[in-house]
């Protein structure tokens, strides 16, 4: 069950042409060092991708097969998450995804709104749309109001086109998981504890297994505030957190 699981790639033409034909190098470099079994090069050839800011789902897919195939499970979870918030239809990531926190012990996380949404359409295209829409409805509305003759029909439409492209815009910028996800940290250090103060000494709140996912609220001196999975917040070492998906990826050591 496992090999059926995490052997294939995503090796599909469509993807490798959407990428730049030195990026598309590298990821059939990796995908080829998978395939004969050196995970280790396989990892190296798509971890350069990432430090290159590819946002190719299939890479951090590729990369978390590569990181599960060498014990790194948490990286492994991290990277699977990364490409459930680049692509929420991504099936093959929430399998990968459910049966390496399955082995840590972690509940697979549900779906967020954003991530509903987003495996029925992409929020670049919605982007797109709504940004149409206004522009459309912008000039509509321009070319009405200078026109000789009135036209209130043609000003009214503009102004509902102008609004609702904006809105879609918004909305496309508010529900993108890459912005949702951008609170959320998976618990990277053993034998984490969450404590009620920023200090070792605060009163134990909960024990947090590697692999937990965990929304960061504010940040003091080397301690996170975080919201656990009980629905109370507690403070953890920053150390012990690693980004799902912040604004620049780090790599994992």
């Amino acid at each position: 069950m496992v090999r059926k699981l995490l052997l294939p790639l995503l090796l599909a033409v469509a993807t490798a042409s959407a990428q730049p034909a030195d990026e598309n190098t590298l990821f059939e470099q990796g995908n080829r060092a998978y395939a004969e079994g050196d995970y280790a090069a396989a990892r190296e050839a798509y971890e350069q991708l990432v430090k290159s800011g590819s946002r190719n789902p299939a890479v951090f897919l590729n990369l978390g097969h590569a990181d599960y195939r060498l014990g790194r499970e948490v990286p492994a979870a991290i990277n699977y998450r990364r490409a459930i918030a680049l692509d929420p239809a991504n099936t093959a990531a929430r399998s990968s995804l459910e049966h390496v926190l399955g082995e840590l012990g972690v509940p697979a996380p549900g779906l967020g709104a954003a991530e509903i949404v987003g495996q029925y359409i992409r929020f670049d295209l919605l982007a797109l749309i709504g940004s149409l829409l206004f522009w459309a409805g912008t000039i509509a509305f321009v070319f009405a109001i200078f026109s000789v003759v009135r036209r209130p029909g043609l000003i009214a439409a503009g102004v509902l086109a102008a609004v609702v492209g904006a809105t879609l815009v918004a909305l496309s910028w508010a529900g993108d998981s890459r912005i949702a996800l951008s609170k959320t940290s998976i618990i990277v250090g053993d034998a984490t504890d969450a404590r009620s103060t920023p200090a070792d000494n605060g009163q134990k709140l909960a024990d947090l297994p590697i692999g937990t996912p965990v929304r960061v609220i504010a940040a003091r001196d080397d301690w996170s505030l975080v919201r656990l999975p009980v629905g109370v917040d507690g403070w953890v070492r920053s150390s012990a957190l690693e980004p799902v998906f912040p604004g620049a990826l780090p790599v994992i050591p």
